[in-house]
């Protein structure tokens, strides 16, 4: 073995810990999921008292502005939720090690930051796809979303989003860290940066929920967004995360 594939297993081993570290931590502790399956839920349950759903999703809903497609709404409620469950569990990111005065003895781990972001980012990526496991099906069972074969392209959608999305949550969860008001300052640092990812979320969800398939969703400028910032803001975030926890 040579000493660079010394130094990847050594990377990715020492990366697998801190990932194992944190996810155990939220089992025992449960700090983090709960939250945020509890405000999906909730959002999912009064959604379901407010919307129709056995209409037709290429069917109008009348808003105050005229009509949009129930296809629209039900695609940006459920990002919404997503996106909001998210910023929930990106705000506790570094709680256990700020709380408990760990962060310093964290980033004295003879391990190259990026690794540890890496660490992070899987550990939230863990916790949004856990939610979505559970948030999905509920959609689907109120709202009577059936997608046939639209299931597969769903899932790749999402996971694309859930890339970018970890992506920089993750980064400005660093940086938020440093400060008292971290569940205010995230959103403010995060919002403006997540609305492209966000946008083509709903477009492309709601091009499914109406019916398309991977052909529609492939044509999409929306779906070359999703890669592009995925590439961008993972390599953003690996580079730019020593300077931002520090």
């Amino acid at each position: 073995m040579t000493a660079r594939q010394t130094a990847e297993s050594g990377f990715l081993s020492k990366t697998a810990l801190l990932i194992r570290k944190d996810l155990t931590v939220e089992a025992r502790g449960r700090d983090t999921l709960p939250p945020m399956l509890a405000f999906c839920l909730t959002v999912t349950l009064l959604l379901a008292f407010s919307l129709p759903g056995n209409t037709a999703m290429r069917g109008a809903v009348s808003i105050p502005g005229g009509t949009v497609a129930l296809a629209d709404v039900i695609a940006g409620f459920l990002w919404i939720t997503v996106l909001f469950a998210g910023l929930i569990g990106f705000a506790r990111t570094f709680e256990v090690e700020r709380d408990e005065g760990a962060l310093d003895a964290l980033l004295l781990v003879p391990l190259d930051r990026s690794g540890l972001y890496a660490a992070k980012a899987v550990s939230n990526l863990v916790y949004i796809v856990t939610v979505q496991v559970l948030l999905v099906p509920v959609f689907a069972l109120f709202f009577s979303l059936g997608l046939g074969a639209g299931w597969f392209v769903l899932a790749l959608v999402i996971a694309l989003v859930d890339i970018g999305f970890v992506a920089v949550g993750t980064l400005f969860a660093s940086l938020a860290a440093q400060t008292r008001s971290r569940e205010l300052i995230l959103p403010i640092l995060a919002l403006p940066v997540l609305v492209p990812i966000f946008i083509a979320a709903v477009e492309l969800t709601s091009d499914l929920f109406a019916g398309g398939g991977l052909e529609t969703v492939a044509a999409r400028g929306w779906f070359g967004v999703l890669i592009v910032f995925d590439v961008v803001f993972a390599t953003v975030g690996a580079l730019a995360f020593e300077f931002a926890i520090d």
